[in-house]
């Protein structure tokens, strides 16, 4: 933790420290990925559709809260614990397998099938 308070000292103003399973990020305050996730959903060929967020991370919370209200679906994968995410999936190869069934096609809609809630 000392280096990382000497890391946060060495940033300007306005930074903090998010605890993730391996490791910590120093994030600007007003970043976030559900900030990121908003943004995107604003754009070409984002808008209008259904977002979709993968984490297995702490750190990913902020996204599964956002993919949430906007009536996402949002997929914690290996999870630990508490988690905002609607569903989970055990394993990355779990999460690949998903990925191919449901998204093979360019134009592919995502479903909530084979998830657990």
């Amino acid at each position: 933790t000392e280096l990382v308070e000497a890391a946060l000292e060495r940033l300007p103003k306005g930074y903090r420290v998010i605890a993730g399973n391996a490791g910590v990020e120093l994030m600007p305050l007003e970043a976030a990925k559900g900030a990121a996730i908003r943004r995107f959903m604003q754009l070409e060929p984002f808008t209008g559709r259904r977002p979709v967020f993968l984490g297995d991370d702490t750190s990913d919370e902020n996204g599964f809260e956002t993919v949430n209200a906007a009536g996402g679906i949002s997929i914690r994968v290996k999870p630990q614990g508490e988690t905002a995410a609607r569903f989970a999936i055990e394993d990355v190869a779990g999460a690949i397998a998903w990925l191919e069934a449901n998204f093979a096609e360019p134009a592919a809609q995502a479903s909530s099938r084979n998830l657990v809630a």
